[in-house]
């Protein structure tokens, strides 16, 4: 799952950039602390339209720079978090309302055009999900009954197919 791990690092890299601890940028984006905190975490969930709405919306994030690590981190034009390095408070630009009206609209007509794309995305996880469960599911039976009937040989043969599969992720 080498793809959502590269996901998660560039969630984490904006998080950095934008000097939040992980408590304020889970509140930044309008997401639970634990949450998050299962997202990056050792559960090491797959990224959710929730976090990754919730990146692109408040900070101007390219999304296809969080999918891919192509392109900008930022929109073009767009500075990220209007808070301090640090996280403490938020400094409002002195733009008028006009122009920020204007950049919200902009943003929102953005966000509608790829928030089809993020729940296509979000659908082929599920269906990935679900689609290598029964074959992992049979696979372990296999293994199981194999364990039970002679286990030297099992315990060999099981090593030898994990050093071969690790061989090839890597």
């Amino acid at each position: 799952m080498r793809k959502f791990s590269d996901i998660i690092e560039r969630v984490e890299q904006i998080r950095t950039h934008l000097g939040l601890n992980k408590s304020r940028f889970s509140a930044e984006i309008g997401m639970k602390p634990q949450t998050y905190n299962n997202f990056i975490g050792s559960q090491g969930s797959k990224p959710n339209v929730e976090l990754l709405y919730g990146i692109v919306t408040r900070f101007s994030v390219n999304p296809l720079w969080v999918f891919t690590g192509q392109g900008s981190m930022f929109l073009e034009g767009r500075g990220g978090y209007a808070g301090t390095r640090h996280g403490v408070g938020l400094q409002v630009a002195d733009v008028g309302r006009d122009r920020r009206s204007e950049e919200a609209a902009t943003l929102s007509q953005e966000l509608a055009a790829i928030e089809p794309l993020l729940r296509k995305v979000e659908d082929q996880i599920k269906r990935l999900e679900a689609g290598h469960s029964p074959l992992l599911d049979r696979v372990y039976a296999v293994m199981k009954r194999y364990v039970d009937l002679h286990p030297a040989e099992a315990a060999e043969e099981l090593k030898a197919f994990l050093t071969r599969m690790e061989q090839r992720i890597s």
